[in-house]
């Protein structure tokens, strides 16, 4: 599996056959496994990847962000179990807690990345030329962001003050709503926090009202629904048309120092809102983030399977797939491996996107100051400051969300509640003037009916018998 992001590759090439496939098969053809690229679309993929699976059409290796959905399967058996296959792994950190995190079922059903350092899950961006412009000071405090948001509206009126895209994904509200909860009840973190569902958490309402008001008064512009495959709000990040965005991605922003049509275009990172505790903590990826499964049908080639997959536990081998190839995604500059622009990786026929692409090692030991020097030379367009900002926030103030290591029944209820979390969420954001308790009341009885209670009472059930 490998996902489509709906990059352009020079001709002849596509994601799923380009320079870094055919290295992939260069490496991998004198142990006997030829490996050929399945594309799955990145917005919706486990969806995709279910329907596959329900076909018997899925790939041999899959990965995915959500250990309830490997849960399940397992509990269905629909999973190979890897067990006996663990020796062939680089044992030089094949720890305890790795086995561990990839167990369920009785059986190690699931292959964890590795992370030496964790980053936030989603990041906010502001424009600091525009606060400045306006009078204001960065802000440090959510009533501050607010305020700042509506100054920038007054005197930018035509102006799309936060970016929003219609993508069936949460990575542009996710943090927002969140930061109108609490952490301190963990049997509730328990209940929510291991999908969508974290955007449900008790006091997540109040979040939604201002993101609806935001919308009347034209904050958001209320037609990102209609951009279902977030086309407009990627060429609007490009060219720097936003004030403020919540993004799960650091390289729009970076790259828009290229290409924002406005000359004094200076977004930067902030982490101004706090959450109903007071804290400004925000959640990590994970704290494995994301796993790598191979699914029954895969069985009678599971030898190949671990052969591919005891390949990539080597470190130098992950090192050279997520940098994207030497000369082609990255080169060396005093030691250090310096990436190339998404742009010229396309260009070079490697892979867009290279971290896709790592299954065993999310990223490498390294410093808070060994990362910061890699970054500005990967990024010498982007200000000091800026980049000195997002990696700090690489190794501080977050936190891992709850999960849990096992699977619920109720949990058949998960892919499909995801997608529904995403339409009660923008039904709710572009409400009409009075409409938003009707369409939140509508939105939120429809998740009941499709097993959110169900799901949350389990959660709840099993945190009671194992806290």
């Amino acid at each position: 599996m490998v996902y489509d992001r709906g990059h352009e590759y020079p001709s002849g090439m596509s994601v799923v056959d380009n320079n870094f496939t055919k290295w992939v098969n260069e490496q991998m053809n004198p142990q006997g496994v030829q490996v050929t690229f399945v594309p799955v679309p990145r917005s919706g993929a486990d969806d995709a990847v279910n329907l596959m699976l329900t076909g018997g059409t899925a790939p041999d290796v899959i990965r995915t962000y959500d250990l309830q959905r490997i849960q399940g399967y397992a509990k269905d058996g629909g999973l190979c179990d890897l067990t006996e296959y663990m020796d062939m792994l680089d044992k030089e950190w094949l720890d305890t807690a790795f086995i561990e995190a990839g167990q369920t079922a009785g059986g190690q059903y699931a292959l964890p990345a590795i992370y030496s350092y964790h980053y936030k899950s989603k990041d906010m961006f502001l424009r600091k030329d525009l606060v400045e412009a306006v009078g204001k000071e960065m802000p440090t405090t959510k009533a501050e962001l607010i305020d700042v948001l509506y100054a920038i509206k007054a005197a930018y009126p035509d102006m799309t003050v936060m970016g929003m895209g219609g993508k069936n994904t949460n990575g542009n509200y996710e943090d927002f709503i969140v930061s109108y909860t609490s952490r301190k009840d963990d049997r509730i973190n328990h209940q929510y926090e291991p999908t969508f569902t974290i955007v449900l958490k008790p006091g997540h309402k109040e979040g939604l009202q201002q993101l609806n008001q935001f919308c009347l008064d034209g904050i958001i512009d209320k037609n990102f629904v209609v951009d279902t495959d977030n086309a407009k709000y990627d060429e609007n990040v490009a060219n720097g048309n936003y004030a403020f965005i919540c993004d799960g991605s650091l390289d729009p922003v970076r790259s828009a120092y290229g290409t924002a049509q406005d000359p004094n275009y200076y977004m930067m990172e902030v982490n101004c809102m706090e959450d109903a505790d007071g804290s400004y903590a925000k959640q990590s990826g994970g704290a494995w983030d994301y796993y790598t499964y191979v699914p029954k049908t895969a069985e009678d080639r599971i030898e190949a399977v671990m052969k591919y997959l005891a390949w990539q536990s080597k470190q130098d081998v992950a090192f050279e797939i997520g940098n994207g190839l030497l000369d082609l995604g990255y080169e060396m500059v005093d030691g250090k491996a310096v990436g190339f622009s998404r742009d010229v990786r396309l260009a070079n026929g490697t892979s867009s996107s290279p971290g896709d692409n790592k299954l065993l090692w999310s990223n490498f030991p390294m410093t808070q100051e060994e990362l910061l020097e890699q970054q500005l030379l990967s990024n010498p367009d982007v200000p000091a400051e800026v980049t000195e900002g997002s990696v700090y926030h690489q190794y501080n103030d977050l936190y891992h969300r709850a999960y849990l290591n096992e699977g619920v029944e109720a949990d058949k209820n998960a892919p499909l509640l995801n997608e529904l979390i995403v339409e009660f969420v923008f039904k709710c954001i572009v409400a009409e003037e009075g409409q938003f308790e009707k369409v939140y009341a509508d939105g939120y009885q429809k998740l009941i009916d499709n097993g959110l209670q169900d799901l949350l009472d389990q959660r709840g059930e099993w945190y009671d018998n194992n806290k």
